[in-house]
This record gives C-alpha cells, structure tokens and sequence, in this order.
C-alpha cells in the first residue's frame, strides 16, 4: 500500500494532473489520538492555500467528519508538504471535538486574529500552505486517514470537492471533483469554510438559486424576517448532541440560502449553502436540530435543518445570520431540564425576544416526552409586556384610564338580606372607553388592597356602570343584576372611605357616613364627576330593589337624590 501511494505522489508532482487523495493508511496505529480515527473517518473537503493579498494568518483548510459519532480531534496529526511528499511540517492538535456528519475548519492564524468560520488555529506550524503545488495529510498514529496533494491553487479561491457529492476519502481522489469555490465568504475570497460547497458543475452565480428547473435571483432575509422563537438545550430523553433543537418563525417569504447560524455574529458555525433555492414561507416555522434522526433525536414531529454547534445549558446563546447582517440573536442564562424555552406566542419578534421576562417552559409533550412544540405556534405563557393587553390573541396598546374617566357612584357596605362577607359592592361608572387591566382599588389613598390583572384586555365602554362584588354568585350575594370583579376586603358599616387608581395614582375617591342595613348608598344620577361626588348632599339612600329585595341599583343609573 505504501508503494502504491508513492507511485501516485510521483505521477502528480511530474505529470501535473492537478489533485489526487489517498484515504489508505500505513497501519492501524492510532497512537495518540483521543479518538481511534482510522482511514477515511476524516475527509479533507476544501483548501484555501492562496488567499487574496498576503497569505500569511489567511490560510486555511477544511475536513468533514464521515463518521456517526463524535470525534475527538486531540492528537490528530495535521501534515503539510510539498506535492511529492518531501519537506514535511506538522502540527498536532491539542483538543477539538467534530460532532458527526459536520464540517470543521483549521486556520494558520494565532487565535488572537482567528476569523469566525476558523474553528481551531495551527499558528505557523505547517508553515505556508504551497500555491503552486502541496500536500495535506490527516495522521492518526500509524493511520494514513486522509490526504490530499494539489496543484495551482488561484488567488483568493479555495479548492473544494464537489458539493453534488457527500464527502468521501475514497471520492475525493479523482481530480475531477474538485473545483474552485464559486461563493464569496468575505470580501474578494471565495469558499464555503464550515460549510457544505457548492456543486463542481455548477454554472449558476452565488446569488441566484435553481427553483425547479428555473434559476432565479435568492431573495435574502433581512433583520425581522426570522425570528427565534423557542429552543431545547438540555433534552432528558436522549443525549444533548442528538436532541438539541431550536425553532425560528418566518415573518416574510424569503430564501434561507446563504443563512448562517451559530451562537454570535462572530461565531458562525453552520452555513446554507446549496444550489437548491430554500424557500419558506411567512407563518410557518422551522426546526434547527443537532440530528435529523428521530429515533435519536427525541422523536422531533419534522426538522428543517441541522446544526453542528452545542446549545449550553446555561449562558448559552444562538444567532441567524446573512453576510455581514445579524438577523437575531438571543442569549439565555438558564435552560430546563427536560423541557423548552419558549416565547410568548404575542410577542414574536426580532426585538421582544430578547426580553428574558417573556420566555417560559414549554408545557406541550412531543415524541418520546420531553417538553416543547417544535415547528408549531407555542402554547401562550400568559405573558404581557407593560403597555399591552391581548384582544381576540393579539396584543394591543393598553387605553389606561386617566382622571375623570371612572367615577365611583354607589356601594352597599351592609346588606341585610346576606352576610357583609358576601352581599358587600360598589359601583363606578366610565366616562370613556377604557381597560381595567392593573386598576388599583382600596380603602385608604396609598394602600392598594385590589389590583385587577393584566393579560387580555379588561375593556370597558363609555356610559356603562361596573359592579365590584364580595362574591360573584348570585346565590350567595344577595342576587345582585351583576357582577364583574371581585374584591375580598370589608366596607365598613360606620362609613369609611374607598377610591379607584391607576399606577399608584388616584382617579376617584369618595367618603361615606354610617350605612342604613339592607339600602346602598346612592350617588344622584346626574351629577357622575369625580368632584360632585365628593359632596355628601349629593348622595342618598338606595329606594329600589334588587335580588332577594335589599335596596339599590347595581349595575344601572342611580335615581335622583332628593
């Protein structure tokens, strides 16, 4: 096997033919590799030996793990030389993992200045990779995994194999499959660094794609187009590195070639790159996951894509990405065992997802039970942010009452025909159309002892009364018309006071004497004003029956006070 692999050393470097690789190895010996990488595990995909300008901490090169399992790169042996084997330098890795099936890149660069796409940094060690002709080779021990000798590497273009192809050892030593990359990464260069490359025979421009058999312009998302929506970090049913997800929700009809993913603007680790156009459409959502297997990956209901980076557990982050944009990103401090983070499904967006106040634990079971609803609309966490209430599931401006717009007109402190406990209401009347949602309610100005909730919109129309009751059973308050808030606090029977608020400020408040048993006290019916009702000539005892036959009108007009 050796002498065969000679032979080909020397029909390249002296007849020129431009690429050929061997993935056949000198032995089994994996020396001091963490991982027993034997030949072909590894695949050499893609090589930058000539980046554009000065090459010096621009080159690169890139491999593919074949296997189905994790690898650890420590001790690996990288090998760098001239196409006939001659004047060998290496390098060998201290500790890097590849997750299987994924690309990962090696960079001659010091890890200080090391770009994005570069995953692990070799510094000089390999010396500069040959422009004109070279060799690279993988050593794992006495395992020859996979090498690569070239050829006339162009400005700024990286060599890649041909992206129609899944990557092989054994494929990629026909001279025929490789080409130069055709995408640009960066400015003037060319390549697909951590990615899958594009097709050899491929004769459309980078910024078109083929749409059944039709090539037509990429139409790229823009920051809002995409936004994340709900992630699992730590999966309970199967390992974190097959069933890990996260979901991104389409606000626009856009196409995802060229999308970049990882966990920062600067820490791209995974990019769409295929000839294919990648529509999706506005209103659906989609599925990143570690493993498209659903047997390994907790029983996802679909997957749309897969990534190679790791969702930490805590102080993790994600990031969508296109060209140079940062499409959204997220960061979190905690994840949940055995369940999703998820978004409120009313505050879907590019800006309110960074808001940690409104994520929660997913609560829906899908495949073999952990929690979340991966590619659906989430189930709502019962969240809203200040300002908003949410009408028919959507969320809207909250009308927040101001001075003058709720009048307290009528409270019963003592009924007779039930107990205080339960019989007990007020009155308010609005002025103008308004939500309810976080009013105050209390007895002395400065102590709250009711605040309505937030949530769905507590709306209120102008020229309605609103009945605050001790109990909303009709059979147990007395039979009151209506009822439509609660309260839990007692009215006293020898006067006291009572006001309504909003935001720690008073709206209205009134004073009222002792109580007559089984008749409420009644603001006249016209004189509703937050100042009149401060008068007490202007109020008088209830006259009209309500329920079980205790005095007043609950819920309609008061009559005029004598």
């Amino acid at each position: 096997m050796k002498e065969v692999l000679a032979m080909k050393r020397i029909f390249v470097a002296f007849l020129a033919l431009g690429f050929a690789v061997g993935a056949c190895g000198a032995g089994t010996d994996t020396g001091g590799c963490k991982s027993p990488l034997l030949a072909g595990d590894l695949v050499i995909t893609e090589l930058m030996a000539n980046p554009l300008d000065s090459d010096e901490g621009k080159e690169w090169f890139e491999i593919y793990n074949h296997t189905s399992s994790p690898a650890n790169l420590a001790g690996l042996q990288l090998v760098a030389s001239r196409a006939d084997g001659s004047g060998e330098e290496f390098h060998t890795v201290a500790e890097a993992q590849i997750a299987p099936g994924a690309y990962f890149v090696f960079g001659g660069m010091v890890p200080a200045v090391k770009p994005a796409y570069v995953d692990y940094t070799y510094g000089a060690d390999l010396g500069g990779l040959r422009n004109s002709s070279g060799r690279l080779a993988l050593r794992c021990g006495k395992a020859l995994v996979d090498e690569v000798v070239y050829l006339g590497a162009k400005d700024g273009i990286a060599l890649e194999f041909d992206g129609a192809r899944p990557p092989d050892a054994a494929a990629n030593d026909q001279t025929g499959l490789w080409c130069d990359a055709k995408t640009e990464y960066e400015a003037g260069s060319f390549g697909s660094p951590r990615a899958p490359n594009q097709p050899c025979g491929s004769t459309i421009p980078p910024t078109s794609c083929k749409d059944g058999d039709s090539v037509r312009e990429i139409v790229p998302p823009q920051a809002g187009d995409l936004v994340i929506t709900e992630f699992m970090a730590d999966p309970t049913k199967v390992a974190d590195t097959a069933g890990e997800w996260f979901e991104v929700y389409v606000n626009r009809d856009v196409d995802l070639n060229g999308l970049k993913l990882g966990t920062a603007a600067d820490a791209w680790k995974d990019n769409l790159t295929v000839l294919e156009c990648l529509r999706v459409r506005q209103g659906s959502y989609l599925v990143f996951a570690r493993s498209a297997d659903q047997n390994a990956n907790g029983g996802l209901p679909k997957v749309d894509h897969l990534f190679t980076f790791t969702l930490a557990n805590t102080s993790g982050s994600i990031a969508l990405g296109y060209g140079d944009q940062l499409l959204d990103g997220i960061s979190y401090s905690s994840s949940r065992a055995g369940a999703s983070t998820s978004l409120e499904p009313t505050l879907v967006g590019a800006d309110l997802n960074d808001n940690s106040d409104y994520w929660c634990a997913g609560s829906s079971s899908y495949g073999l039970g952990d929690l979340g609803s991966p590619g659906a609309a989430n189930p709502s966490c019962g969240i809203t942010p200040e300002g908003k209430c949410r009408e028919g599931g959507q969320l809207r401006d909250l009308r927040a009452p101001q001075s003058g717009d709720l009048v307290i007109t009528e409270l019963m402190a003592d009924p007779a025909k039930v107990n205080d406990t339960a019989g007990e209401w007020f009155e308010v009347y609005v002025a103008r159309d308004v939500d309810l949602n976080h009013l105050q309610v209390g007895r002395t100005a400065g102590t709250v002892d009711l605040t309505l909730p937030g949530g769905d919109c507590l709306a209120v129309a102008s020229g309605t009364y609103i009945v605050f009751a001790r109990s909303l059973d009709s059979g147990q308050n007395g039979g009151l018309p209506r009822a439509d808030f609660a309260f839990s606090f007692g009215l006293t029977n020898s006067g006291g006071s009572l006001f309504v608020g909003y935001g720690g400020q008073v709206l209205d408040s009134v004073t009222y004497g002792a109580a007559q048993a089984g008749k409420s006290w009644s603001l006249d019916g016209g004189k509703l004003d937050p100042a009149l009702n401060d008068e007490a000539s202007n109020w008088c005892a209830g006259k009209d029956a309500y329920g079980l036959g205790d005095l007043g009108t609950p819920g309609a007009q008061n009559p005029t006070c004598p």
